[in-house]
Formats: C-alpha cells, sequence, structure tokens
C-alpha cells in the first residue's frame, strides 16, 4: 500500500499549506499514519462513512485542521470523538496540547487508544463515558481551556454537553454546515442557561473539498449551574431550546 500513497502525500502537504498550518515533516507523517491507521480500521468496523483516503484527509483531517487558529490554552478536550476527530489532527501539529477525548463507544475507544500508541502522542487522555457522566467528575469539570465538537448534535444539545468541561472564560469551538444560523437562534435560551455567548463564526474553505465548514466560536462567562448536563439522554429528549 505504501507505494500508493505519493498523491496522498502531496494533497496532505498542499492542504496544510492552503490551511496555513505552521507544522514540522515529522508532523505531517504522523498525518499521513494516522489516516492509514483510520483507512484500515475503517475496513473492518466502519468508524466512519468516508471509505476513500482521499475523503479521510479532506473532509476529516483537513476539516479538523480548519480550527487551529483559534485553539485556545493548552488544556482542550474534545466531545464525542468518535474516531479522533478534530481531537487528534489538532494534537498532531500542536503537540504541546494536552488532550483528552471522549468517546461513549468501546469499539471507538478501542481504536483511539491504538491509534495514540501508534502515534506515539504523549498527553493524551481517553475517557470512555457520556458527556452527561463526566461532566459531574472533578477532575475533568470547568477544567479545560478549550472544548471542540464535530457532529455531536444540535447546537442547543452540544452546548449543554461540552460548556461544563470549559473553565470560566474558556471557548467552545463548534463545526457545523450551512445552517449554522438557524442552529444558533434555536440555541439562545440554551446560550442564557448556561452563561455563555457566541463570539464570532468562522467561515474555513475546506481543501479539496467542495464546501467550507462554518465554525461557531461560543465564550464561556462564568461557572455552570450544578444542575447541568442533565442525566443522560435527557438534554436530546429535552433540548434546553424548547
Amino acid at each position: 500500500m505504501d507505494n500508493l500513497w505519493t498523491k496522498e502525500r502531496m494533497v496532505l502537504e498542499e492542504g496544510i499549506r492552503q490551511l496555513g498550518v505552521s507544522t514540522g515533516e515529522e508532523n505531517v507523517e504522523k498525518l499521513e499514519t494516522f489516516v492509514k491507521i483510520l483507512w484500515e480500521w475503517n475496513q473492518r468496523f466502519n468508524l466512519t462513512g468516508h471509505r476513500e483516503t482521499m475523503e479521510i484527509i479532506a473532509e476529516l483531517i483537513f476539516d479538523s485542521l480548519g480550527a487551529h487558529p483559534f485553539i485556545e490554552g493548552r488544556a482542550l478536550i474534545d466531545i464525542g470523538t468518535g474516531a479522533g476527530i478534530p481531537g487528534i489532527p489538532l494534537k498532531i501539529v500542536f503537540p504541546a496540547l494536552a488532550l483528552t477525548l471522549v468517546e461513549s463507544q468501546q469499539k471507538k475507544t478501542r481504536f483511539l487508544q491504538e491509534a495514540v500508541r501508534h502515534l506515539g502522542l504523549s498527553e493524551v487522555s481517553i475517557q470512555n463515558g457520556r458527556a452527561e457522566d463526566l461532566a459531574h467528575r472533578s477532575p475533568l469539570r470547568e477544567q479545560f481551556d478549550t472544548v471542540t465538537a464535530k457532529a455531536l448534535a444540535p447546537l442547543t444539545v452540544t452546548l449543554e454537553l461540552t460548556i461544563p468541561f470549559l473553565k470560566n472564560g474558556g471557548r467552545g469551538i463548534y463545526y457545523k454546515g450551512r445552517r449554522y444560523e438557524e442552529e444558533i437562534h434555536r440555541a439562545q435560551r440554551a446560550l442564557d442557561i448556561l452563561a455563555c455567548t457566541v463570539e464570532d463564526v468562522q467561515e474555513v474553505r475546506i481543501p479539496f473539498a467542495e464546501r467550507h465548514t462554518y465554525l461557531i466560536l461560543v465564550r464561556k462567562k462564568k461557572a455552570t449551574p450544578p444542575l447541568f448536563p442533565r442525566r443522560a439522554g435527557l438534554p436530546q429528549k429535552k433540548p434546553l431550546a424548547e
């Protein structure tokens, strides 16, 4: 397979350049290795709907790295990370990050453990569990500078599942599609209850993909009320917008 990867490597390098990511050759190699691991596991375990290597590079790697200018601080937590997206690509290009990955599915957690081991990434904690439960544990609650979530849930639900992990003044980065304005409108009550505000929305063109991603940047203004997040399943069944 390795001799088929020349094109993929060129696309990786060009996409990273277009995104303005400043990183070394070793980290580009790690991104390439991560794509290979994800592609191989995906043949057996259906980790993601993106089957082709070029799809994985554009839709997962480049989309993840679109947030690179907006990461704040050192402690980052990625909620509902799935196959490590966006957390692992961000960790690779920012090795100094202390990364926590939260994933509820055992199959995906095993993949994360193997990928982190194979890539030799340090300061990565993998938490197998639901955000509703983990956010009430003192080692995790209100401990992070930045939280990310991609394809987790509508913004109203995502806020309840993620904001409790942020320190006061921390930033949430949420990857959304073209209908982001509608999601923000519906999330106004959740923003008020959870004491946070939308600071900005950044439109990012994804290299080698015919689309843009929209990053909703949210600032936490004060401590999250102890009630939140509510017990597992309730944020989805009874969103704070209703």
